[in-house]
């Protein structure tokens, strides 16, 4: 009746809002650990109620006799039951349906829908993401993507380790030191480390020095989005050392324009261009910068890897021939990153996927108002990107 292996419904008991099915099981107990059956009549029993998939608007439970049991191959304890976890209150099927739920909705959502507490949502959840985890088959990459996210506030950060061509990740580590990054590629061991070929990051210095000491052979790409952020500070630098410089006369030029000048043209309205044309007039450092800045964008966007190295250089020469403080200080960073920057150009790669995914872990945090488990984050993350796909519970 209810569908369950080796049960028999005996009795049934409706109530306003809930159905209990009174079921005994037939055969012999099972050893979880051996899997032989317990032939001897056990004398430790008790009753166990448990939650099962809702009916009829109702929710239903199941009572029965569940045994302990002393297995000759030294297991002490309860008997194994296909339809329901070890130590667990809901069978299997009703923990995949909220898994399933729990993919689509907030953890607050599906408790008021199931009628149970946030703790409970939360547990079961993060067992099933753990479990359905196990059974990923291991991903082999040849190119990686580095980057942090920022988990709380104060500067408390993770780092998502990922596989861009696969589209997977491959870990969430708490921190964003060598330290903390480093037992990730000692648990994957030298093969899997000696098979990557490229890693894609940002200039953070604990990100370059763990993956060139555990993948020697890889080769390490700088990501352009984030050396475009580090120019947009240098110009906005220089923005903010004019303003202070100006007369009162064009003191009014400069108010509103610091995003005009970070802004792609392309993106401009009618009344920003004319705004902007009106600072640039005015003001020929910031007329260079928007001119370098243009150039800047131009060195990753050339047809081909000898066109694009040709443009760095061509840039770095203009950026020293302006002499704008700011942008010499960029300029020594460029030179500093130099190698990491021209493999980026000869490999055409980029942090584009990883940065992706920091707008989608955002969203992850907002639903559930921050994760204070971290163990849960990582894992709610991994389960959004890597396992997404809903299957019906019937299948």
């Amino acid at each position: 009746m209810i569908g369950l292996q080796d049960c028999l419904v005996k009795d049934i008991s409706i109530k306003e809002k809930e159905i209990i099915f009174f079921i005994e099981r037939t055969g012999f107990p099972i050893c979880p650990h051996c899997g032989q059956q317990y032939l001897e009549a056990p004398k430790d029993r008790r009753m166990q109620r448990v939650e099962d998939v809702s009916a009829f608007g109702k929710r239903c439970f199941l009572v029965f006799v569940k045994y302990r049991i002393d297995c000759t191959c030294g297991y002490h304890g309860t008997e194994a039951i296909k339809w329901l976890e070890r130590y667990e209150r809901v069978t299997t099927r009703y923990q995949a349906l909220l898994y399933a739920f729990c993919k689509r909705m907030t953890g607050k959502d599906v408790a008021i829908l199931f009628g149970i507490s946030k703790n409970t949502v939360y547990r079961l959840d993060k067992a099933s993401i753990a479990q359905e985890l196990a059974q990923q088959k291991t991903i082999r990459p040849r190119r990686i993507s580095i980057d942090e996210i920022s988990r709380k506030k104060g500067h408390r950060y993770a780092t998502i380790i990922s596989a861009p061509a696969e589209k997977k990740i491959l870990e969430v580590v708490k921190g964003r030191k060598a330290e903390d990054i480093a037992p990730f590629f000692k648990e994957k061991g030298a093969k899997w480390c000696a098979r990557i070929e490229v890693a894609s990051m940002d200039a953070w210095r604990a990100f370059r020095t763990t993956v060139q000491r555990y993948c020697k052979n890889t080769v390490i790409c700088f990501d352009h989005f984030h050396l475009a952020q580090h120019f947009s500070k240098a110009i906005d630098k220089l923005r903010v050392q004019e303003t202070r410089k100006a007369n009162k006369k064009n003191k009014e030029v400069y108010k509103g324009t610091r995003w005009l000048l970070l802004r792609n043209p392309e993106n401009l309205k009618d009344d920003d261009r004319s705004v902007l044309d009106r600072l640039l007039s005015v003001n020929r450092k910031l007329f260079t910068a928007y001119i370098l800045r243009e150039g800047f964008r131009e060195v990753f966007s050339g047809p081909s890897a000898h066109s694009r190295l040709i443009r760095l250089t061509k840039w770095m020469a203009s950026v020293k021939s302006a002499r704008l403080g700011p942008l010499s200080e960029f300029l020594s960073k460029i030179k500093r990153w130099e190698p990491y920057i021209r493999n980026s150009l000869r490999h055409d790669y980029s942090n584009a996927f990883a940065e992706g995914l920091n707008n989608k872990v955002r969203v992850i945090q907002r639903m559930a108002y921050g994760y204070k488990d971290f163990e849960y984050l990582r894992l709610k993350i991994i389960q959004q990107f890597n396992f997404r796909d809903v299957r019906s519970i019937f299948d």
